[in-house]
């Protein structure tokens, strides 16, 4: 199972907390704190004032610390000096902008709301509070709140600007409500949004958009500046791990001691529960999920495992599919009750969580969540906006991360992966992802080697190993497994291939053993051979597949398919081949120089490969190898 692996950015600073660089000068006295420290400490006056303005020389402290981005000694100094004088407004308004720039935003309009109550023709209070309900996303809220500043103080320039931006912004959500319904299933997602919002979820410059019959995005009502908060889902809105767990039908199968192949089945099973249930708090986002997912290898029909026919996702559908069909079972067998609920409708729900799950730490503790709206944002690895679950508003965020246009099509990152992993658990591939596809090598000790016991002994009775790499030598790869990793590769590669047993002992460690894992090159001898075998399992690969590489660039190029299944197990066969490819063009290029001697023209021919996309094997093992003959 994948979720939304991508690790969650800790969302940065969102904007400025005050209206304009003047409402900061406009927090900072016009003398600097030490200056007017000195005055109120001269000798004739030095007792008696020090005790008068201690909460003052408190706050022209917080203000210093404000000023030098040391939020949180500010904060210190204004709780301070409020505690020394609790009715004073302007340490409250003080404090509201310092909460606002830690995040604190129900703190901060508390702050507003008692500096309000205790000044309340002083346009500070109201600009604070407007501010806060900027950052929220209560945006009418916010323009009344500057309406009431811009009245207490009509001349104030910073009021009047923030009083227009967000006026500005609820014009632009307004008219682009038209754009929501081009939506053609338009009740169902009326529905949707009505009950997001009825519960305080926010996204008020984000709207739902039909891109075609397949596919819909998310998208923006107005431009949006960086490190702005777009949308807030609130915890009670989020469908957790926890949540299913808590169910009738969580708790039955707890009861039982089934233990879950997938923590993704805890979800599904709840999905299915509510989605039987006509009066569900879930209801209005179960009615929005696909009814279908006709995407997912897990489900294609022979014609499309004909287009597959080669490709190593074939094997990785089928093992899903085995593994959906034990989860069910298991479960059956433990809870008789989850029988009413066919195979395919467990898939679904499986399916259904899997695509569109986010990895999520919820008071400290992992979990998956279900985030509706958010959920509906597409796959980009660039993606303009980071997610997180903030603590502090209690709720699931999104914040731009760099400005976005009106109308720009907002996406999340999945994280780094390779088109057979986007293909088998999302159902797409997407475009450009060289760097990052993955091919499948597999090789075996031979038993005719003088040293097969040995060498089996170290492999621990396995000689067989399985590899899933990427074309590259580089250690920077998005994959987590060992089996993954081309130096692992390489390293087992090596193994296999030592020959007798003083070479075989020169690749143990002090204690023995051997690091089947972490073998560095032997000798050009045995890296040459391990080159050939490569290049020999790549060709043979490449045979596997009823067209050639060439054949899929040309349909790739025209881009006329039937549908967008056609199109991506294209996509996926073609980004195999191309690694198989990488390959024997790594053995044909690299091969020629090991057998070549250190010289001006090995340096030269050396040189030429840099900045290609063989240069790593060839400064790390190819250069040494060469140099150590010399």
């Amino acid at each position: 199972d994948e979720d939304r692996t991508r690790k969650p950015v800790v969302a940065r600073g969102e904007g400025s907390c005050m209206g304009s660089d003047s409402e900061l000068e406009e927090m900072i006295p016009k003398t600097s704190p030490r200056k007017r420290f000195k005055r109120a400490r001269k000798p004739h006056q030095k007792a008696a004032t020090s005790r008068k303005l201690a909460p003052e020389v408190v706050a022209e402290k917080g203000l210093s610390m404000f000023a030098r981005n040391d939020f949180v000694g500010a904060l210190r100094s204004f709780n301070k000096a409020i505690s020394k004088d609790g009715t004073n407004a302007v340490l409250y308004a003080r404090r509201a902008a310092t909460h606002l720039k830690l995040g604190n935003f129900a703190r901060a309009l508390e702050d507003a709301e008692i500096c309000i109550k205790l000044k309340p023709y002083w346009h500070k209070g109201y600009l604070r509070k407007g501010n806060v309900l900027e950052k929220l996303l209560r945006y009418r809220e916010a323009a009344e709140a500057y309406k009431r500043a811009e009245k207490c103080s009509p001349k104030d320039k910073s009021v009047h600007m923030a009083r227009k931006s967000v006026e500005s912004l609820i014009k632009e959500s307004t008219m682009s409500i038209d754009v929501e319904h081009e939506i053609k299933d338009d009740n169902k997602f009326s529905a949707l949004v009505k009950w997001l919002e009825s519960g305080g979820c926010k996204f008020p410059r984000l709207v739902l958009q039909s891109h075609n019959s397949e596919t819909r995005g998310v998208h923006t009502t107005s431009s949006i500046s960086p490190n702005d908060c777009v949308l807030y889902i609130p915890l009670k809105y989020m469908l957790t791990t926890e949540v299913a767990k808590a169910s009738d039908i969580g708790r039955s199968i707890e009861k039982r001691g089934y233990v879950m192949r997938s923590e993704h089945s805890w979800l599904a099973a709840y999905l299915l529960q509510e989605k039987h249930n006509p009066k569900s708090f879930w209801k209005p986002y179960i009615d929005v999920l696909p009814d279908q997912y006709s995407n997912m290898p897990v489900l294609f029909d022979s014609f499309y495992k004909t287009l597959l026919k080669g490709s190593y996702t074939l094997t990785s559908a089928q093992n899903s599919y085995d593994s959906l069909k034990a989860e069910y079972d298991g479960i059956c067998a433990a809870c008789p009750e989850f029988r009413k609920y066919l195979f395919l409708e467990f898939v679904w729900g499986r399916l259904a969580v899997s695509t569109r799950v986010f990895g999520v730490t919820i008071n400290g503790s992992k979990t998956s969540a279900l985030v509706p709206f958010a959920d509906m944002s597409n796959h980009s690895p660039d993606s303009q906006t980071d997610w997180q679950y903030d603590g502090k508003r209690a709720g699931f965020t999104m914040v731009s991360n760099r400005f976005i246009s009106l109308g720009e099509q907002i996406y999340v990152n999945y994280g780094r992966k390779c088109n057979g992993r986007y293909f088998v658990n999302y159902g797409f591939t997407i475009d450009e992802n060289y760097t990052d596809n993955d091919a499948l090598f597999r090789a075996s000790l031979h038993q005719d080697d003088p040293v097969f016991q040995s060498k089996l002994k170290a492999l621990q009775l396995f000689p067989t190993r399985e590899y899933q790499v990427p074309p590259t030598y580089s250690v920077d790869v998005s994959v987590l497994s060992e089996n993954m990793k081309p130096r692992n590769m390489f390293s087992f590669f090596r193994f296999i291939h030592v020959r007798g047993t003083d070479d075989l002992a020169k690749l143990n460690t002090e204690d023995g053993t051997f690091q089947i894992t972490d073998i560095p090159p032997v000798s050009v001898e045995n890296e040459i051979t391990v080159l050939k075998h490569l290049k020999t399992i790549a060709q043979q690969q490449l045979k596997g597949y009823p067209d050639s590489l060439r054949d899929d660039h040309r349909l790739l190029k025209i881009n006329k398919f039937m549908d967008s299944n056609h199109r991506n197990c294209v996509m996926m066969r073609c980004s195999e081949k191309e690694v198989y490819h990488w390959y024997i063009e790594l053995a044909n290029k690299a091969i020629p120089l090991l057998k070549s001697s250190w010289s001006r023209r090995f340096r030269k021919l050396a040189f030429t490969t840099e900045h290609t996309r063989i240069s790593n094997y060839i400064r790390e093992v190819v250069v040494p190898l060469v140099q150590d003959k010399k």
